[in-house]
C-alpha cells in the first residue's frame, strides 16, 4: 500500500526564480498536487506561496528536495486559529472573510461551523469577529 502524505507549507522563491515554472514541474515531474492557498508574487522580488502539497510520501520527498535545489526555502505551516465557540452569537462576520471556507454557516439552524482542518491560520476571522472569539496560536 502506497503512503499518501499532506502538507502545508510556505515556499519562499528567489527573486532569480519566481519566473520559472516550479509548481508546474512539482505536479507533472513529481506527481504531487498542488493547492495554492495564498501567494504574493511580484517580478524582480522574492515570491511567497502558502500551498497544500498532497501525494505519495517518496514523491513527496523527492518533490521538497527539488525545491530546496531550486534555492526554495521551505516552511512548515506552524499557526493554527484557536476558536473560542462556546460564546459564539453565529453572526457570521468571520464566516464572511473566510476564503478556504474553514468557517461556514448552515441555513438549516443558522449556526457557525469551524472546520480547522480547512483553515489556512490568514487571521482573517480575528480581525472580523466582534466578540474576540479568535486567537492565534503557534506551534507545531
Amino acid at each position: 500500500m502506497v503512503k499518501r502524505v499532506k502538507k502545508r507549507l510556505v515556499l519562499r522563491f528567489p527573486a532569480d526564480r519566481v519566473n520559472e515554472p516550479i509548481t508546474y514541474v512539482l505536479i507533472k515531474d513529481y506527481d504531487v498536487s498542488i493547492n495554492i492557498l495564498n501567494a504574493d508574487i511580484t517580478h524582480g522580488k522574492e515570491g511567497n506561496l502558502l500551498i497544500e502539497m498532497r501525494g505519495e510520501a517518496a514523491k513527496m520527498d523527492e518533490a521538497l528536495e527539488y525545491l530546496k535545489d531550486r534555492k526554495v526555502h521551505i516552511s512548515p505551516v506552524v499557526k493554527t486559529i484557536l476558536f473560542n465557540e462556546k460564546d459564539c452569537i453565529h453572526c457570521g462576520a468571520c464566516a464572511s472573510v473566510c476564503f478556504p471556507g474553514a468557517l461556514t454557516m448552515k441555513n438549516s439552524n443558522r449556526k457557525l461551523k469551524f472546520s480547522p482542518d480547512r483553515c489556512v491560520a490568514c487571521e482573517l476571522c480575528i480581525k472580523a469577529c466582534p466578540l474576540q472569539l479568535f486567537e492565534l496560536n503557534f506551534g507545531a
